[in-house]
């Protein structure tokens, strides 16, 4: 299902981009923050002078930013002028439906600051990178809730991608026999609020932590999704799951823990359901191999530096055999679904 088109690069300037990549970044970052993608959308192109002009800089700013723009791709010159690319409006415009700022804001408020610690994490195996973030707990997602406005960066962030990512699950697997589904850490409850509005006879409950779960509440005004979604807040490790569930759907939280953690998570998942009710784990995945993708390989490190110290993105066949682990004697694997994501079922 992936629409990526190739973007050629000579092997110099693809080492160029791994040693400057924080640069890479910031020139996106600070344009998205300039708002000068969409000054440049709405002008049909400007000169240096006429862009620092709309954004408020002197030219010679304006002339960097551009040339930094061109370099990457993201800007063409077109005889005097300088108009955003393809794929700028596709992914970084506010107004496409791919934007990526969200992605870039929680790389730059919450992530990138962890990312040095990238070698001592590996040294020790755990998220040194955490010691960027004070606060109660051992994991990002806990020390979040000693920071509402960075909680509200990052569970925005989660939301979009699961926005993203839904439709091919929607279209992939047949809800219609699910009564009651647990989402075990549902963050903002997007998942949730897919799932109920495309379903009048599903009730969701949202699993997660209590400070979450507020985030999640306030986001639905719709009185019949208040009415179907539920929120049941506890610790999704150690907590025993909200009961009354046919299927508990466990979407991007494998990556997060190790395969010992996470095949003890399904477990209690298996526990809480009927007999014939089903458990959906549905993740960013790396290939059986080991290989890739390159989402699944830049994606790793913020797991062990930051997150938890112990997740990765791993394989349709990882997620597979933990539930296998876990006592689920049935099993489906739906790959090749868009975003760099499988899914994978296991019937009670």
């Amino acid at each position: 299902m992936g629409t990526d088109r190739h973007v050629s690069l000579t092997e110099a300037d693809y080492l160029r981009l791994l040693v400057h990549g924080t640069t890479a970044f910031e020139l996106v970052r600070a344009s998205l923050e300039l708002e000068i993608f969409e000054q440049l959308d709405r002008a049909g192109g400007m000169d240096p002078a006429r862009l620092a002009e709309a954004i408020d800089v002197p030219v010679q700013p304006a002339r960097v930013m551009l040339l930094g723009l061109c370099a990457l791709g993201l800007v063409d010159k077109r005889d005097d002028v300088y108009v955003i690319s393809r794929m700028t409006r596709d992914k970084l415009l506010r107004s496409s439906p791919r934007h990526l700022g969200p992605l870039v804001d929680v790389q730059a408020k919450v992530i990138n600051q962890a990312m040095p610690d990238l070698a001592e994490s590996v040294r020790h195996g755990t998220n040194v990178g955490l010691r960027h973030l004070p606060g109660p707990g051992t994991t990002l997602y806990e020390r979040l809730t000693a920071h509402p406005d960075l909680q509200r960066v990052f569970y925005t962030n989660m939301g979009d991608a699961s926005r993203k990512a839904f439709a091919p699950l929607a279209q992939c697997y047949d809800f219609s026999t699910v009564r009651h589904a647990v989402d075990v850490g549902g963050g903002d409850g997007t998942n949730a609020i897919e799932l109920a509005r495309r379903h009048p006879h599903l009730t969701v409950t949202v699993f997660d932590h209590e400070s979450v779960t507020r985030l999640a509440a306030d986001r639905i005004e719709d009185p019949d999704l208040r009415r179907r979604i539920r929120f049941h807040p506890g610790d999704i490790l150690t907590d025993p799951l909200p009961a009354g569930a046919d299927a508990v759907l466990v979407f991007h939280i494998f990556e997060i823990w190790s395969r010992e953690r996470n095949t003890e998570l399904l477990r209690a998942c298996r526990a809480a359901l009927p007999d014939g009710g089903v458990c959906l784990v549905y993740n960013f995945v790396s290939n059986d191999a080991g290989t890739g993708p390159m989402s699944a390989g830049l994606v790793s490190p913020y797991f062990l530096t930051l997150a938890s110290g112990e997740g990765m993105a791993y394989s349709a066949a990882d997620m597979e055999q933990a539930l296998r682990d876990a006592g689920f004697a049935h099993t489906e694997r739906y790959e090749d679904m868009g975003f760099s994501h499988a899914l994978v079922v296991g019937r009670r």
